[in-house]
């Protein structure tokens, strides 16, 4: 997991998608690069909430308490949050029941159903809702941004960052956590983890698509230079 300190003149950082329109090929390819990991996710919905092994859930162990830490450095007493590709729930669920106040997105339906089906099971106890969609759709502004391993799967790093920052508050924080791109990720995320001890579906991850740090701060350089 990549996680990077940066800060932004928006943020405190933490860096570890009616009428005629004309839509260029690069716009074409991706939407066709999104709606696939959308369809690879939703073919995996079904692997969520069976044990507390799975990897990602596993995770939490390390998310949590960097979001703390996060929450402690932005003057807002009680943050809301802003979980941007959130899939069954795993972060989004802990996260409400450590007490913050919790808005959760992605943009497969079918992740979201799993996920509001988990959280039903504690009616009225969370402060945590659902929403099937992209951030490019959410209108509102957050104290707190997090994506965790999400930039991995998306067209265009430098945009989805973008959006993710335009979502945050001045003065509130903003969180990726990623998969570096090092051989040492290949060989555990992607040849054992999926190739061989089936932890992770085949094709979960591609080489090419996993994100170093640098890129991820040059993103958040970006979005700094253009405030």
């Amino acid at each position: 997991m990549a996680l990077v300190g940066a800060l932004c003149r928006r943020c405190m950082t933490l860096v570890g998608p009616g009428g005629i329109r004309t839509l260029s090929s690069e716009t074409v390819q991706s939407r066709s690069e999104h709606e696939k990991e959308v369809l690879k996710f939703d073919a995996l919905s079904s692997s969520w909430w069976r044990d507390d092994k799975d990897p990602l859930y596993l995770m939490n162990s390390v998310r949590i308490p960097l979001l703390k830490s996060l929450a402690r450095q932005i003057d807002f007493p009680d943050p809301q949050i802003l979980d941007v590709g959130c899939g069954g729930g795993y972060l989004a669920e802990e996260l409400a029941k450590q007490g913050f106040d919790v808005t959760a997105i992605d943009p497969s339906e079918e992740m979201i159903r799993i996920a509001s089906n988990h959280a039903n099971k504690f009616p009225g106890d969370l402060d945590l809702r659902y929403q099937a969609a992209t951030v490019e759709e959410v209108t509102e502004q957050f104290d707190m941004v997090v994506s965790s391993e999400v930039v991995e799967h998306v067209p265009c790093v430098a945009t989805f960052v973008s959006q993710c920052a335009g979502r945050v508050r001045p003065g509130g924080g903003l969180m990726f956590t990623t998969i570096n791109r090092t051989v040492a990720s290949w060989l555990f995320a992607i040849m054992l983890a999926e190739n061989v001890a089936g932890l992770v579906p085949p094709g979960t991850h591609e080489y090419h698509k996993l994100v170093p740090p640098h890129t991820l701060t040059g993103a958040i350089a970006d979005c700094n230079s253009s405030d």
